[in-house]
């Protein structure tokens, strides 16, 4: 591959990057408010704010899902074009994305078998997988970013932890 081809090549992976973290952030500043207004037929003993910080939960964890996977696919992309070469730092960034994965995966469990109630045990759980997730995002910040070559890419990913750290403090803030 000749130098101008791998440029070419290099700077539509750039491209790429930055319109998915556009995307991405679009998607967290439209899904801040919780979705729910008024739930009807409530389960026996579920209030209507247990039912909408649920579905606040639930949102936010799509939201986790959702950035975790777009950051992966431009982490792989970075790697590919030559930006973001293996080692180490590049290592970690994959098995850290796999850790936030288990982690929201066992967090959405969670509320999958207690539909609309957040009542305090699952709140705590849940406050607990999301302390989880934000050591694993610390670990991105400190680690993740450093091997990445193009400065593009560590803006654009620097965008993309930012946006899991946001959706992480929503939940917190429950």
């Amino acid at each position: 591959m000749t130098t101008e081809k791998k440029r070419e090549y290099l700077a539509g992976i750039v491209a790429t990057l930055i319109v998915l973290g556009v995307v991405s952030g679009i998607m967290f500043l439209t899904g801040c408010a919780a979705r729910v207004k008024t739930v009807t037929d409530l389960p026996a003993g579920v209030t209507q704010t247990q039912a909408q910080q649920w579905d606040t939960a639930v949102a936010n964890l799509h939201k986790i899902a959702t950035v975790t996977s777009t950051l992966r696919t431009s982490v792989i992309a970075l790697n590919k074009s030559g930006a973001f070469p293996d080692g180490a730092p590049y290592a970690t960034t994959l098995q850290t994305m796999w850790k936030i994965d288990q982690i929201q995966l066992a967090a959405s469990a969670l509320l999958r078998q207690a539909p609309q109630n957040f009542d305090a045990p699952t709140k705590t759980k849940i406050a607990e997988y999301m302390q989880q997730i934000s050591a694993q995002i610390a670990t991105l910040n400190t680690q993740g970013v450093t091997g990445i070559k193009d400065p593009a890419g560590v803006q654009s990913v620097n965008s993309m932890i930012s946006d899991l750290s946001a959706a992480a403090s929503l939940v917190l803030a429950l």
